[in-house]
């Protein structure tokens, strides 16, 4: 049960609720506060899977990292550097070209 309450608290509030409300207008509270708590957990429901993909892509983008930089350990002062300098300095020329004709 929520909030750790048993069944005689539950019966404590259902009686006062009775005696407050009235036979009448006991249903239709109950289907209200029932929405309200159907509508609460499905908000935090929603929020606790967005803070897990969340965390889960901040945990993605950390390893994406780290496999760059051992494949820039592994390539170092290999040819494979050699060719990603070359490709960076065409990328550099192209984009300063773009920006010269703009």
């Amino acid at each position: 049960m929520p909030f750790d309450t048993g069944i005689f608290e539950w019966l404590i509030i259902f009686v006062i609720a009775l005696l407050v409300l009235g036979p009448e207008r006991l249903p239709k509270a109950a289907q209200t506060v029932g929405r309200w708590f159907g509508r609460a957990k499905s908000t935090m429901t929603q929020f606790n899977h967005q803070i897990n993909r969340e965390l889960e892509l901040e945990d993605l983008k950390k390893r994406v990292a780290e496999h760059e930089r051992m494949i820039k350990e592994q390539a170092s002062g290999t040819e494979l550097e050699a060719l990603r300098e070359e490709a960076e300095k065409t990328l550099k020329q192209a984009e300063e070209r773009s920006q010269s004709k703009e």
